[in-house]
């Protein structure tokens, strides 16, 4: 029996994250591959699992056969991608017997965290149900599903679905009227655009400057002026609302160093150039940046304004998607989703469908959980929407 410490990998030191890596299967192999393949995702992934897993791959190693462990465990270990590598140990070495989780307002935590409890038996052939409680705002709610039915699918180190028979029913019902965006003609979400430094990179422009050549901008730290043609408005998550897109005239900017689609200019213009030279240093050592000149963005691919785009926020009670048309220079930040679309009509009927309250539904089972009750409708969650295979 134990509580282990949950702590985010990258809050351990990296020598040690490769020692721990080199010793414990569920660091080196993290993953739900499936997943992270479907949405195009990087094996980075791979070494974002919480090190309570670590304690679980231990627990299991030292408990005797039929012997059982019983632990205080992140919720998140059950349904997030770098979750795949001990889910796949337990469902091969000690499968769960029960499972309980608590909403973050029922944990008795003041941290935001969401707990479950883990009850499982050691190497044995036990095909019963798995016993499953979730407290919330009211009484707790118990319920048996069969094991077979715990996971996703039957890829290894698939996400266990924490819901009712009838529930899975009809989430499995709607999956398999479709096929997954990320295999549909519309293709896998990318994240918003990543700076690396929204210091440098995110400014509040002021109008037209003294020289009447150039934009008037501030940040929290100081004041400059850019050439227009070097400035782009940008979208955050947190501002967007189901088919209704932001006023840009009201818009915060980026400082856009790169060509209409996609790679970094050669050169910087005066203007850019002086203000961003106070961050040279700082952009030089940008973990994301492997190639390119110092003054380069990262997952440009979201911002291309040749197409229409449906953008959603990656936090909330629901995605609020909305279109971009083609054109719209609007610049999703990494707080945000983006699927470009072939025609106007496309952008417009999967914005409709992420909108919808019954795949609101559907995604709320697949989303990894949030504070007061929201949710992370990450590229991996959407990439598996299903859509109509006659798009």
């Amino acid at each position: 029996m134990g509580n282990p410490p949950w702590v985010r990998p990258h809050a351990v030191p990296p020598d040690e994250r490769e020692r721990l890596r080199a010793r414990f299967t569920v660091m080196r192999h993290a993953a739900w591959e499936s997943g992270a393949a479907l949405a195009g995702a990087g094996r980075g992934f791979g070494s974002q699992v919480d090190l309570a897993a670590l304690f679980v791959e231990r627990s299991v190693q030292l408990v005797r056969p039929g012997g059982m462990i019983a632990l205080l465990l992140p919720t998140k270990l059950w349904g997030s991608l770098a979750g795949g590598g001990v889910r796949h140990l337990l469902t091969r070495e000690a499968p769960p017997l029960v499972l309980e989780q608590w909403e973050d307002d029922q944990a008795g935590f003041d941290a935001a965290v969401y707990p479950s409890a883990l009850v499982a038996r050691r190497e044995i052939d036990d095909t019963g149900p798995v016993r499953i409680t979730v407290h919330g705002s009211a009484v707790p709610v118990t319920w048996t599903v069969p094991r077979e039915r715990l996971a996703l699918d039957a890829s290894i180190g698939a996400p266990w679905l924490l819901i009712p028979s009838a529930v899975r029913d009809a989430f499995d019902r709607l999956s398999a009227a479709g096929i997954p965006l990320a295999e549909s003609v519309l293709g896998r979400p990318t994240l918003g655009v990543k700076t690396g430094c929204n210091e440098a990179f995110l400014v509040e422009p002021m109008g037209l400057s003294a020289d009447r050549e150039r934009i008037a901008v501030r940040s929290a730290t100081r004041q400059g002026a850019i050439e227009p043609d070097w400035l782009r408005p940008v979208l955050r998550g947190e501002s967007l609302a189901p088919f209704r897109v932001p006023d840009a005239a009201r818009a915060e900017a980026i400082i856009w160093t790169h060509e209409a689609h996609g790679p970094a200019r050669g050169t910087l213009s005066a203007g850019t150039q002086g203000w961003l030279a106070r961050w040279r240093p700082t952009l030089e050592r940008r973990t994301d940046r492997t190639s390119g000149p110092w003054w380069s963005l990262f997952r440009t691919e979201a911002a291309r304004m040749d197409r229409p785009r449906v953008v959603w926020a990656d936090i909330g009670r629901r995605p609020r998607a909305i279109v971009l048309p083609a054109g719209d220079p609007r610049v999703p930040l990494n707080s945000c989703y983006v699927v470009p679309c072939t025609t106007a009509t496309d952008a417009h009927a999967l914005c409709a469908l992420l909108n919808a309250p019954l795949m609101v539904r559907w995604l709320s089972v697949l989303a990894e959980p949030a504070r007061g009750g929201y949710r992370r409708f990450l590229g991996w969650t959407c990439a598996r929407v299903p859509v109509p295979r006659d798009w």
